[in-house]
């Protein structure tokens, strides 16, 4: 059997921080630049990256859901079964990120300040903005020596580390709040309450040939299965569809 793996957030601040996860996989799938394609993809990924961190809501959104984390796990500290060096090296990691993010002021705003990447990230917003006879720098950058284009995509992403490292760790803390149990969508529908809860996190067999599109909030959601069709698109599945669900 081989899982498909489908996460769909329950709120606006879970949404961003799913897309910036994404986007820097991304970023570092093409970070190699090997080819031209590469080259273009990187920089298409990192500025559509840039975009959704410097929103206003991003940094604050972290010290608060990291502040939620660390009083979490002093609770959980007091339990007797839990490993308490594990927790405590969590703990460690919930402090030292948010006297860094209290320190660090506005996410990325020192890329405002590069006066390579500032041009280019004009152009890219542009349709097709960034051919070579545009940005002529960025041709010519693209041609230097690979380890002279190595330092410089060094020095980009550890300015991203610290904004990376606490979405990473938010988004760990969320996941790890669910457990996966075993549902059935009757005719491919399958609807409940949420509790609260901001990421849903649903596993099922790719060999079944559905997709879930999910509807919802923090308090009720709905999963309807989908199939695709040549002629209409898609359709949705009249099939019992057994899954997995985690509510986090």
């Amino acid at each position: 059997m081989t899982d498909v793996l489908y996460e769909h957030p329950l709120n606006e601040k879970v949404r961003t921080f799913l897309r910036i996860e994404q986007l820097y996989r991304q970023v570092q799938s093409h970070a190699s630049m090997q080819h031209a394609a590469q080259q273009q993809a990187f920089f298409t990924s990192f500025f559509a990256l840039l975009d959704v961190m410097e929103r206003n809501d991003v940094r604050p959104d972290l010290l608060k859901d990291i502040e939620r984390c660390e009083q979490a796990l002093v609770n959980w500290s007091k339990h007797p079964s839990v490993s308490n060096d594990a927790l405590q090296h969590m703990l460690q990691k919930a402090v030292r990120l948010q006297s860094e993010l209290n320190r660090s002021g506005k996410l990325c705003s020192q890329f405002k300040e590069d006066s390579f990447l500032t041009p280019l990230r004009q152009r890219y917003a542009m349709p097709g903005g960034a051919c070579s006879f545009d940005v002529p720098q960025l041709h010519y950058w693209c041609h230097l020596p690979a380890e002279q284009r190595q330092l410089s995509l060094n020095k980009w992403l550890e300015q991203l580390d610290l904004a990376i490292q606490s979405i990473d760790f938010v988004l760990t803390f969320v996941r790890e709040r669910g457990q996966f149990q075993s549902m059935e969508a009757d005719n491919g529908f399958y609807q409940s309450t949420t509790d609260q809860f901001e990421l849903l996190r649903l596993k099922y067999d790719s060999k079944l040939g559905v997709y879930p599109t999910i509807s919802g909030n923090k308090y009720r959601f709905a999963i309807r299965f989908m199939q695709l069709s040549d002629a209409s698109g898609r359709f949705a599945s009249e099939k019992t569809i057994p899954f997995a669900l985690a509510c986090c």
